[in-house]
């Protein structure tokens, strides 16, 4: 029996799982903050893997190759899309960022003009609203004033991880498929197809959730700025942009952004079609609250569908502890981690609550052994239990059965003998099958039966246990006391 399934059938997986969660937990959490580059070249490099495939097969160039004119190519398009945006972007948040003790300032004018706001039924107190104002704009002072002392070793960071990104993400493409399926290639065969089976719903999980954070990042950004920019709010690149990186975070980033969208707008001095500036916010909120429906009820369901499904409780805990342990890439992870996390669980307990299917072989002379070998090389057959019949087997089939057990092992199928033939289970116990053994109660005049001198032979009781060192595949197969047959041990011949 393979070690994997004495772990899997016995008290000792829940443990070990338990303890493999723990210090897994343990050794992220402390190389944390080492992990961000290649984390990001991974997830760069899965999403690349398919285009380099592509266009390995269209162009017959080295992968190698490739992968380095792929390179060029995209920095050149950074390169071009920096010079047209970066500059207008950069000068919008600049200019927010210093106008952003202004913007806190002038909304809390609008806000004490008014001690509450009613939207229908909605009634808003505005002093709760002034007093949170209060604490964002003190802790975003600070936070300004104490990040900019080391802004040249922050500096110096960010291009050493842009570094160990470039590097890391090339070996990644360039080593991907082949990682994987050196990895897949570790586990036992038999538990090859399932792993390759988790392996491709975490993939397919992964990769529906990466193509829809990529285009709910372009569709917000650009409805968001062309939104903005209908209504004359100022710094609509920045918003938009700002919005769009939001939305990558789960619950907490939409609402964000949106609150950052509606101070600004509330700020503004003055706003189009002759309306006040809190009306221009109200808009600016519908807008928001409109696309965050669209985006909930139609865009995620046609990009994700049924591939991540997660209850919303579980959401915000994976949220806040990605964040917690790993930051904003803890945030942007949490979701799609959790995803995989819940197809490996749901796989093991399924694993664990529908055992593998056994195949019953009867042995009754040479020809069925014969079939035998070329029965175990289809991958189907994982756990097949041998029946062997009295007489079934002599000594001179030892190099059969050694072929047979290799064969086995080549392809990875559990075989498990029960015979109540001392020959065949010498034989079995000979070349380290698994065996469940009895002594028959009436096999052959000829035969004698010897008790062992250490136990008088007794009656068998259905349901008695095994003695140690004799493995039980059944309740229908109680083991008596073992026997000795002079006759067959002696010269391994036919009985009829």
């Amino acid at each position: 029996m393979h070690p994997l399934d004495r772990i899997r059938q016995s008290r000792e997986l829940l443990i070990l799982s338990a303890l493999g969660l723990l210090l897994l937990g343990y050794i992220l959490i402390h190389i944390s903050h080492i992990l961000s580059p290649f984390v990001v070249a991974a997830i760069f490099a899965y999403v690349l893997h398919p285009v380099v495939g592509w266009l390995e097969r269209r162009t017959g160039l080295p992968r190698a190759l490739v992968i380095a004119v792929l390179y060029v190519f995209l920095i050149g398009f950074l390169v071009i899309v920096g010079f047209l945006v970066i500059p207008a972007l950069i000068d919008q948040v600049q200019a927010l960022v210093n106008l952003l003790p202004a913007v806190i300032e002038s909304a809390e004018q609008q806000l004490q003009q008014r001690p509450q706001i009613r939207i229908g039924d909605i009634v808003v107190d505005t002093e709760a609203l002034l007093k949170r104002l209060d604490v964002a704009a003190q802790a975003l002072a600070e936070r300004f004033s104490r990040e900019a002392v080391p802004l040249l070793l922050t500096t110096v960071e960010v291009l050493i991880k842009t570094f160990v990104f470039l590097v890391a993400s090339f070996y990644f493409l360039l080593q991907g498929g082949s990682l994987v399926a050196r990895i897949r290639s570790l586990a036992p065969r038999r538990y090859q197809r399932a792993i390759g089976r988790i392996l491709s719903q975490v993939n397919l999980t992964f990769g529906a959730y990466v193509r829809a954070q990529f285009i709910l990042f372009l569709i917000m950004a650009s409805a968001t700025y062309v939104a903005l920019t209908v209504l004359q709010v100022k710094y609509a690149l920045a918003l938009g942009i700002a919005t769009g990186l939001l939305e990558l975070i789960p619950f907490i980033g939409p609402w964000t952004a949106g609150t950052i969208a509606v101070i600004v707008a509330l700020a503004q001095g003055s706003a189009p079609f002759g309306w006040s500036p809190l009306q221009l916010a109200l808009v600016v909120a519908l807008v928001y609250f409109t696309l965050r429906m669209l985006e909930d009820h139609f865009v995620i369901p046609q990009l994700v569908g049924h591939f991540v499904r997660l209850h919303p409780v579980v959401v915000i805990f994976g949220v806040l502890a990605g964040a917690s342990i790993a930051g904003i890439l803890g945030l942007l992870l949490a979701v799609p981690i959790l995803a995989a996390l819940k197809i490996v669980l749901m796989s093991v307990v399924e694993e664990l609550r529908h055992p593998r299917p056994r195949e019953v072989i009867l042995l009754r002379g040479r020809d069925a052994l014969d079939n035998l070998a070329g029965r175990l090389a289809d991958p189907s057959r994982r756990d097949i239990v041998l029946l062997i019949e009295p007489g079934a087997l002599t000594w001179d089939d030892l190099p059969r059965i050694q072929a047979v057990q290799q064969i086995a092992s080549e392809h990875d199928v559990q075989l498990q003998v029960v015979t109540p033939d001392p020959v065949a289970a010498s034989i079995a116990t000979a070349v380290g099958l698994p065996l469940v053994t009895r002594a028959p109660v009436e096999w052959r005049q000829e035969a004698t039966i010897v008790p062992d001198a250490r136990s008088a032979q007794r009656p068998v009781e259905q349901g008695v246990q095994p003695r140690a060192g004799v493995e039980s595949g059944g309740d229908a197969w109680p083991v008596g006391p073992p026997v000795q047959v002079e006759r067959e041990v002696r010269h391994g011949g036919d009985r009829d």
